[in-house]
């Protein structure tokens, strides 16, 4: 770099440098000195329509920020009328991914995938014991004929015939693939029947966080239910939960409702910078909040469920 580039760039900075010298320690200070109310804990309210929610908060002009259930807003696929996974995971929640264990180390998987604009679905079949990932399956490695003949017409609610092509079809992409066999298929599953069938089959299920990071471009959270025989996994499947945030101003403070399509909600009360100290009498931001409530179509008694705690010390 020569020399006037240098002098050019610190011509550059030096300006920058300056404001940040003299402004930022002020900002700092402006963003700590303020006061808060807010819920540690997230409080389930009981299942309510999210989609009708956020429409009513967007027509009574609050911010709106999250995940909006509607189709291309974010993959995954309806789970149906399923009461259990309605009642567990809320109305909006979609199932990212469906996996059926043929041993500990062997799955069968169905998700969405993407193909240009259009999303599909695709089949994969996994093989943890495979010892070279640069390699194709075997065919020896592949679960049973019979036992994936039983779950693509499990799935997909197809005849003998059909799940024959698609078997074949999977047998013929692991030869030219490595790691694991996965084709494109030209249905949806059916799962309130895959449900069904994990219900019946499985001694027990539990839920919990999946293991694995998966990026998605929306605001939620993963929840995956895994069902059990005999102490072995029999299946799984991973649901998105869409989240929101739900801001509004009231006498120069900002209140936030956080929630998920599951029921769960977090309340916030933010004051203005320098507000340290300041304080909100509690019937107050309560009222304000039954009133965002009344808005959003929520019970407002809900609110008396929250316990508020008050802080004086966070940068936001």
């Amino acid at each position: 770099m020569n020399k006037q580039k240098v002098i050019l760039i610190l011509l550059l900075l030096l300006p920058l440098l300056f404001v940040l010298r003299f402004y930022v320690p002020f900002l700092i200070i402006g963003l700590i000195d303020s006061s808060r109310y807010y819920t540690w804990e997230k409080v389930d309210i009981g299942s309510f329509d999210y989609n009708s929610v956020l429409t009513k908060a967007e027509k009574a002009g609050y911010e709106v920020e999250g995940s909006w259930p509607w189709p291309g807003s974010f993959s995954g696929f309806d789970p149906g009328d399923v009461p259990e996974v309605r009642e567990s995971f809320g109305g909006a929640a979609r199932v990212q991914d469906i996996r059926f264990n043929y041993n500990s180390y062997s799955e069968l998987t169905v998700f969405i995938c993407e193909e240009g604009s259009e999303a599909r679905t695709c089949v994969a079949i996994s093989n943890f014991s495979h010892s070279d990932p640069g390699s194709p399956l075997q065919i020896s490695e592949l679960p049973d004929d019979s036992w994936m003949l039983e779950k693509f017409g499990l799935l997909f609610s197809l005849d003998e015939k059909a799940s024959e092509n698609y078997l074949g079809a999977l047998k013929k992409a692991a030869q030219n693939q490595t790691w694991n066999a996965e084709i494109q298929v030209n249905e949806s599953p059916d799962f309130p029947g895959v449900y069904a069938y994990l219900m019946e089959n499985s001694d027990y299920s539990s839920h919990g966080s999946p293991m694995g990071i998966y990026a998605y471009s929306t605001a939620g959270s993963d929840r995956e239910e895994v069902f059990y025989k005999d102490g072995n996994r029999l299946g799984s499947v991973r649901y998105f939960i869409p989240e929101a945030r739900i801001m509004t101003y009231d006498n120069g403070n900002r209140y936030i409702v956080e929630l998920d399509a599951s029921g769960d909600v977090r309340l916030d009360t933010i004051m203005p910078p320098g507000s340290s100290g300041e304080t909100i009498p509690e019937d107050e931001y309560r009222a304000v909040f039954r009133e965002i409530f009344k808005d959003l179509g929520l019970s407002p008694e809900a609110v008396d469920r929250f316990n508020f705690f008050a802080s004086s010390s966070r940068i936001w």
